[in-house]
């Protein structure tokens, strides 16, 4: 597989004469849309890929924080960066919907881990309905047996293009690793092309998707994730997919293609889609890939032997809700007398996220030192789905190691997991809060 690296992004600095929803006075270059996919790389230098550096970005003021630089905003929050790998990524997301990181985000241990995970999860799942279409047989349930046909649950569903998308016990180790939701590369980078400042954004959901091989599947269809907020103007990004591959992608097994720039109102012809510019994106195990929600994409057919899993998250801003793509209610564990006994997953319940992006290479170590009977007490509690709203326990004053400021409030929700809570701290504790809330279990005091 042969990968540009990230220093050799070609970019414009000429002004893209295509609405991006910046105001004309923005002092921020964007690079033409990309036509090839070496005009989609983007990451950190390596030096600001050294380990226990801030999070990318950060590392180029003295605040450490982005969140505390004064910047020029437009009218819809753009923000002015100076010429830098950060600014780049920023300029060809918002220009051509998507970018990769070709060169890992995520550590290789904990890439192989969240893939064993993942693999287990799985084979577990195909289990379970495997027992239930047997029962289905057995009892004649016509219904139950078309739900299995078209492998239509909470924890699994069956796309098209021979991708099997996985919804289970997101709310353990690795998916609730803090290198992985609050990604030291990543996170920054979502962050700010979803308003930036001060502004919170919510993780909408997450999975992982697997492309199974087959050499008859065609690939998915030309699809979108999500509309526009407003058909008569542009906006800049309201949902943002990252792709985590578990494995190296490439076209043998299934990368997604994309067309760059069709997320643009009005820049997307159905009609004359096969003329625009169209190109896969291939990232080793590791890397990462973002894309805008409103971008035009499929999905290509694994024609190789083996499957594909990619570690999938949806950022988004904490009003939006994504009402088009629902997942049936119906849980497929638990059903045959015959199940292994499994510990529940509970339904995804999307959260604001309040915390501060990691540092470099810190972050993926197992927080969670609880044992399942106490995290399934916490975390199964709610029956909610996917309302996104959160319930406050309480908020306490504490005074943290190395804080500047007297004290910081820390705000426990329902449902919260301890690598959350820790976020809150971290920034202003020298990471000594997360050992703190992890020992204390503060985040289950719903108990």
């Amino acid at each position: 597989m042969e990968l540009a690296t990230a220093g050799s992004t070609a970019t414009d600095s000429s002004k893209n004469e295509i609405s991006i929803g910046l105001s004309s006075d923005a002092d921020f270059t964007i690079p033409p849309v990309a036509k090839s996919p070496n005009d989609c790389i983007v990451g950190p230098t390596d030096d600001e890929r050294a380990t226990n550096r801030p999070s990318w970005h950060s590392s180029n003021n003295s605040n450490n924080s982005p969140r505390k630089q004064k910047r020029k905003r437009d009218a819809v929050g753009a923000t002015s960066f100076s010429d830098s790998s950060f600014s780049n990524a920023i300029g060809t997301f918002l220009s051509s919907g998507c970018c990769v990181i070709p060169n890992a985000v995520l550590p290789q241990e904990f890439v192989e881990g969240a893939l064993d995970k993942a693999t287990n999860d799985l084979n577990l799942l195909q289990k379970e309905m495997d027992l239930l279409r047997e029962r289905a047989i057995q009892t004649q349930d016509a219904n139950l047996l078309a739900q299995v046909g078209r492998g239509d649950f909470r924890e699994l569903v069956d796309r098209d293009g021979g991708r099997r998308d996985v919804r289970f016990q997101l709310d353990r180790y690795p998916f609730s690793a803090r290198g992985l939701i609050y990604n030291p590369i990543v996170f920054p980078l979502v962050q700010e092309l979803l308003g930036g400042g001060e502004a919170n954004i919510s993780l909408l959901y997450a999975g992982v998707m697997w492309a199974r091989p087959s050499q008859n599947d065609e690939p998915q269809k030309w699809h979108a994730d999500g509309g526009h907020l407003f058909d008569h103007i542009h906006l800049p990004p309201h949902c943002i997919n990252v792709f985590f591959p578990l494995v190296d992608i490439s076209k043998e097994n299934g990368f997604t293609e994309f067309i760059p720039g069709s997320h643009q109102l009005g820049s997307f012809c159905e009609q004359n889609g096969g003329d625009q510019k169209k190109f896969g994106l291939c990232c080793e195990a590791g890397g990462a890939v973002l894309f805008d929600y409103r971008l035009k994409h499929r999905g290509g057919s694994n024609t190789s032997t083996t499957s594909r899993p990619v570690l999938y998250l949806a950022y988004a801003k904490p009003f939006f809700r994504d009402m088009g793509n629902t997942r049936s209610e119906k849980s497929l564990l638990g059903h045959s007398p015959k199940s292994s006994p499994i510990s529940s997953s509970p339904p995804w319940v999307s959260r604001i996220l309040q915390g501060n992006a990691a540092n470099m290479g810190q972050g993926f170590e197992n927080e969670d030192r609880t044992t399942d009977s106490k995290q399934d007490g916490v975390n199964n509690s709610s029956t909610e789905i996917g309302s996104g709203e959160r319930w406050v326990l309480f908020r306490m004053n504490v005074e943290l190691p190395g804080c500047a400021e007297d004290n910081k409030t820390i705000t426990v929700y329902h449902g919260d997991i301890a690598s959350e809570v820790s976020a809150q701290g971290d920034s202003t504790a020298n990471g000594q809060f997360s050992r703190h809330i992890v020992e204390e279990r503060v985040s289950y005091v719903a108990d």
